[in-house]
């Protein structure tokens, strides 16, 4: 027997599977944190004498994006390969559908992330106009071809934040272990569903780094958290992304210009329209989140699924590969 051979982890995604044994508590968030930030700083050092340079922002960010990320996931891999041993593990993808399927619930999901963007709007009505440095930057990252503005916005930035957000800090919240300081027994595990999406929404705002974005990221977040505890699945909430982040794109790009200057759609249609808008799309969020709330959950911290540590494994007469 030995701990130190990888195992075999029968997972859709090696890079998801790998970090399954890390599941940061409330200190663990904040240093998840730090080595985010750590990235980012890594990410500004390696880009710099390219934006000093000739290159345009906006394929900079294509090297610059991901890059940000690295660090943490490092990080978190590493504390996952330490806990695999002895630890269970919670994976970061799960298929809990319900009776509709995961087809039919990923264009629901899809609909609803739309629906919930439109009842947003009234939110950005009333926010302060945006910082000139801000939307100058935006502007820049506009300026590239629709194939980069995509890869960046609606495939990195879903994947990327949607591990770090949902894959790593909710489905930590909701499963890391209160220890018996005594006998070192599990005596409970995770905090309260609720709270545990509205600390991984509140990540989710910082990590955008502006009030502008954070607001929504903040609402749009409570229901990606909701969608993943419900489910346990990442492949939705990152679909959720990339449905709210293409429409964002295709906006910036091709919408004219008294759009794009816009603050809101109250600012483009009258009230009343708006009035019917926000209503059919609370009523399908309500329809959404009611067929949600019925899928079973195996407990009460959600619908991440169990995995074995290798000593769980060896216990149990199977092998670790």
């Amino acid at each position: 027997m030995s701990f130190f051979k990888p195992r075999k982890v029968e997972k859709n995604y090696d890079l998801l599977s790998s970090c399954s044994w890390y599941t940061p508590d409330v200190g663990g968030l904040f240093a998840v944190l730090g080595w985010f930030l750590v990235g980012l700083i890594i990410a500004g050092i390696v880009t710099a004498p390219l934006m000093f340079g000739s290159i345009p922002l906006y394929y900079v960010m294509l090297i610059m994006y991901p890059l940000q990320f690295v660090a943490v996931f490092i990080f978190v891999r590493i504390r996952s390969s330490r806990n695999m041993a002895f630890d269970t593990g919670y994976a970061l993808d799960s298929n809990h559908f319900g009776k509709w399927g995961g087809a039919l619930l990923a264009v629901a999901v899809g609909v609803g992330t739309y629906a919930a963007g439109m009842m947003l709007e009234v939110v950005n009505q009333y926010l302060p106009d945006t910082e000139g440095s801000l939307m100058e930057t935006m502007a820049k990252m506009m300026e590239g071809p629709l194939w980069v503005n995509l890869v960046t916005m609606a495939i990195m930035a879903p994947l990327c934040e949607e591990w770090l957000c949902r894959g790593v800090i909710l489905r930590g919240l909701l499963n890391y272990e209160h220890k018996s300081p005594e006998t070192d027994e599990v005596r409970s595990r995770g905090m309260s569903p609720a709270l545990a999406i509205v600390i991984s929404a509140i990540f989710f705002a910082a990590i955008h780094g502006n009030i502008w974005q954070g607001v929504t990221a903040f609402a749009i977040g409570c229901l990606f958290g909701y969608v993943y505890y419900r489910t346990g699945s990442l492949k939705l909430t990152i679909l959720m992304h990339c449905v709210n982040n293409t429409i964002a794109v295709l906006m910036g790009k091709f919408a004219p210009e008294f759009l794009k200057d816009a603050k809101s759609i109250l600012e483009i249609v009258p009230v009343w329209e708006y009035v019917i808008i926000f209503v059919v799309s609370a009523a399908f969020l309500w329809f959404l989140i009611d067929y949600l709330r019925k899928i079973e959950t195996q407990d009460p911290q959600g619908n991440c699924d169990i995995i074995p540590s290798s000593e769980d494994l060896v216990s149990n007469g199977e092998s670790v590969q």
